[in-house]
């Protein structure tokens, strides 16, 4: 009688595993790209920065004037994707998350693109369903 409860039960766990096995098995990659590009609009000067996540430190680096850069990476699967950045123009410092998975920056890129101007005024997250510029952060002197 004993083998036989075993024998059930291997069957049944058999029959669930391939009934829910095909349409809910565990995907391990994100297929979603997100992009963020820094743009230097500030009159004729260098911008200095240093952008990274809790996993990636993307290194100091230097843009010059009507420079941009852009990088990419796939949001994480089991944990909250946030970059940010410091900033450097002579006395001037921002420092600001540039991308926040599920928050309202990420709304606010208005896609899979964060487009972030620095202008001598500040800091601009460009809108991509308003088509607009919208400025988020100044300057700490």
């Amino acid at each position: 009688m004993n083998q036989m409860i075993r024998t059930q039960l291997y069957c049944c766990v058999c029959i669930l595993l391939l009934a829910f096995g095909q349409g809910t098995s565990l995907k391990l990659t994100n297929d979603i790209v997100i992009y963020v590009r820094i743009v230097n609009h500030l009159n004729n000067k260098p911008l200095t920065y240093h952008c990274k996540s809790a996993d990636d430190d993307l290194g100091l680096r230097t843009l010059q004037p009507n420079g941009q850069w852009e990088f990419h990476f796939h949001p994480a699967t089991f944990k909250t994707t946030d970059f940010y950045c410091y900033f450097f123009n002579g006395n001037l410092r921002a420092a600001f998350d540039v991308y926040v998975e599920d928050s309202r920056l990420e709304a606010n890129c208005g896609g899979d693109h964060c487009i972030w101007t620095a202008q001598e005024d500040g800091f601009y997250l460009y809108n991509m369903d308003t088509r607009q510029n919208v400025k988020m952060h100044n300057w700490n002197t």
